[in-house]
């Protein structure tokens, strides 16, 4: 059963709208040495840099997967189980993101709580791709 454009509720995309905070989030953290005081700067400026392309690449394709996704409208199981890989796809991304965030405060010995709004974000936007493939299941369900 499909839905009129104009009869779409906007929490549908909210996945889509946090990913853009997820992003934003991991440039500010790039362009701040993710908060890493001088003297670790530049004791750490190759892990850093690493780190930084890791971060780039993850969140890069996190919005891959997600506007793939997205752009799947199954009228087939297959179509469905497509969509599904690319929604467990970002949702593995979002981990991937949360534990390098990890490694990094551990190593760069950043406080616990500068990355709170960082890692909020992440959490919704996993919450919301969980909520996203879960009413995938019920709306699709008759599927052949």
């Amino acid at each position: 059963m499909s839905v009129n454009k104009t009869d779409r509720r906007e929490s549908k995309v909210e996945f889509d709208n946090t990913y853009f905070k997820v992003y934003d989030d991991a440039i500010k953290l790039i362009k701040n040495n993710f908060g890493a005081d001088k003297k670790r700067r530049e004791e750490y400026k190759d892990y850093i840099r690493v780190m930084s392309s890791e971060i780039l690449k993850i969140v890069t394709k996190l919005g891959t997967h997600i506007r793939i996704a997205n752009s799947i409208y199954p009228q087939y199981r297959s179509e469905l189980e497509a969509r599904r890989l690319e929604q467990d796809k970002a949702i593995g991304l979002c981990f991937d993101l949360l534990t390098k965030y990890q490694l990094i405060m551990r190593e760069l010995r950043v406080k616990d709580d500068k990355y709170v709004i960082e890692i909020k974000n992440i959490v919704h936007e996993i919450n919301c791709l969980k909520s996203w493939r879960k009413s995938d299941g019920k709306r699709f369900n008759d599927l052949g």
